[in-house]
């Protein structure tokens, strides 16, 4: 599901959609999209099997550096220099090497880009929540200027603590770093 397809799944869910303005609509998708890259985070890994790429171009989504390790998990030195990533294999080092890091999702092409699955569910819900603030602030207006009862529309302290309740389970999905050995498995004491 790329994110204007989410978007839209979400406005489906809104009867009336008041807050419809497209621009508006798609500043809340980058918030969602930044909300949870930021804390939550996705983490990405990337195959590397030959062993002259000492040097490589980052990939399109990338965020930043988390690891690289060795096909037994030693650490391979390595470093960002913003627009490759310089890596110092050893006399140890055993491939495939797991290059691991965190993907942009506010730099998702939101037209072809897919969204990683396990993370649709919570984003499409806190963009709900994103909507529904502004959404039911103008249904409120428009209901109390023609006199019709608003007894039951939530209130702004409900709706942002959804937001924020949303916020603490993206935060509780926090992506964990793998652990990496530094000193390596396949070196033998003589």
């Amino acid at each position: 599901m790329t994110p204007n397809e989410l978007l839209e799944e979400v406005k489906l869910r809104f009867s009336p959609l008041m807050h419809d303005e497209e621009d508006k609509l798609q500043a809340l998708l980058l918030k969602a999209l930044r909300t949870y890259q930021d804390r939550a985070g996705v983490m990405k890994r990337l195959r590397i099997t030959d062993p002259d790429s000492k040097e490589i171009a980052p990939p399109d989504d990338y965020l930043t550096l988390v690891s690289v390790t060795d096909n037994t998990g030693d650490m391979v030195y390595s470093d960002d220099f913003g627009g490759v990533i310089a890596l110092e294999f050893n006399f140890a080092t055993q491939f495939p090497v797991t290059l691991t890091y965190l993907a942009k999702l506010t730099g998702l092409d939101r037209e072809k880009d897919d969204l990683p699955e396990d993370v649709v569910g919570i984003v499409s819900d806190y963009l709900e929540a994103l909507i529904a603030i502004p959404n039911t602030q103008r249904y409120r207006r428009v209901s109390i200027a023609g006199k019709l009862d608003v007894s039951d529309l939530p209130d702004e302290n409900t709706l942002n603590q959804r937001k924020l309740d949303l916020e603490e389970q993206m935060s509780s999905r926090r992506s964990v770093i793998p652990g990496t050995t530094v000193y390596s498995s396949s070196f033998k004491a003589g």
